[in-house]
């Protein structure tokens, strides 16, 4: 099922997000949209990057589980994170942040459209 499939490529970009955060925390705080070489604010870049592992390793265990009901709903709870990330950059720095805010909202909508194809086992 195209569902189960785009849930696979989801779980391993949380993956390497997560495995991205903690090998680069200044790069992925910049692809963020909150850049910084902080190294105190590379811990919580590490923390978005643990979140996003986990998230990720969540989705895998429900896809492997065949749980359709668990994986659509930890996808569409995925794309409130998505939403969330968009709306704390947008608060940050406002438009000046496009390419960033286009990341989080495309990955957000990318997230709801995955969580519409199990939701209609396609």
């Amino acid at each position: 099922m195209i569902g189960s499939i785009f849930s696979a490529l989801v779980a391993i970009s949380f993956l390497a997000l997560g495995a991205g955060a903690y090998a680069a925390p200044a790069k992925l705080s910049e692809n963020y949209g909150l850049p910084s070489t902080d190294p105190a604010a590379h811990g919580f870049v590490r923390a978005l990057g643990a979140r996003d592992a986990v998230l990720g390793l969540i989705i895998l265990t429900f896809l492997i589980a065949k749980d359709r009901g668990a994986l659509g709903a930890t996808v569409a709870l995925s794309a409130l994170v998505g939403a969330s990330d968009f709306a704390i950059v947008y608060a940050a720095r406002g438009k000046t942040a496009k390419s960033s805010l286009a990341i989080h909202g495309i990955g957000t909508i990318g997230l709801l459209v995955v969580w519409a194809l199990i939701r209609l086992k396609i």
